[in-house]
């Protein structure tokens, strides 16, 4: 089981009734972000989640921080980190979460 997969699915008992988690991804917070540590961030056809999950888990999902309308492209990935903001955190995103992104983006074209 691959790290983006433990968040997906620990993240199942966060969302509502109907809502499907269309991707999930572990991000680092920014110099310009304070609390320092990682923020998990679920995609649902509905909203996005960020989550707080510590200074050294990426996958345990402790509280939600913040949600956003799921109306946001989040581009596509490159290099090692890439930056990425949803809602009103900045973070920096692993490579290995990177098809993670992409799919979250994907599925946001498909949406009806």
């Amino acid at each position: 089981m691959t790290m983006a997969d433990k968040i997906i699915q620990r993240a199942q008992v966060h969302v509502e009734p109907g809502e499907v988690i269309q991707g999930g991804f572990a991000g680092q917070l920014t110099l310009l972000n304070r609390g320092g540590g990682y923020r998990i961030v679920i995609a649902t056809n509905r909203r996005f989640m960020v989550f707080g999950s510590g200074t050294f888990s990426q996958t345990v999902i402790k509280r939600l921080i913040e949600e956003s309308p799921r109306d946001q492209f989040l581009g596509e990935p490159s290099g090692l980190f890439y930056n990425i903001t949803v809602g009103g955190k900045a973070m920096k995103v692993n490579f290995r979460y990177f098809d993670q992104v992409r799919a979250i983006d994907s599925a946001l074209e498909y949406q009806p």
